[in-house]
């Protein structure tokens, strides 16, 4: 039987603990937040801002108006994809 030993990073960074709204990171609509907690050691890294419904309207109101005015629903979907592609390759040069 074959084991692995993993290294456990003892800080973790987290910088995004809010919600992304309308290209801005905003707290909830009703301030509660819920723990992120660390599986192997069962100890809390931070609070993360938790939507609710009010939350997620605001996100889809942000949402169709960006499609309504924006400049991606009048793309065709060959263009859309090479920003889909683009996006594709700055997540996996930056992960």
């Amino acid at each position: 039987m074959a084991t692995a030993a993993t290294a456990i990073e003892p800080s973790v960074s987290v910088r995004a603990k809010k919600l992304l709204i309308n290209n801005e990171w905003v707290d909830s609509i009703s301030g509660k937040t819920f723990p992120t907690v660390n599986p192997s050691t069962g100890e809390e890294i931070c609070r993360v801002a938790e939507a609710d419904a009010a939350d997620v309207d605001r996100a889809v109101r942000s949402a169709r108006a960006a499609f309504e005015k924006g400049a991606w629903r009048k793309m065709s979907a060959a263009q859309r994809g090479v920003l889909m592609n683009r996006l594709a390759d700055l997540i996996e040069k930056n992960a």
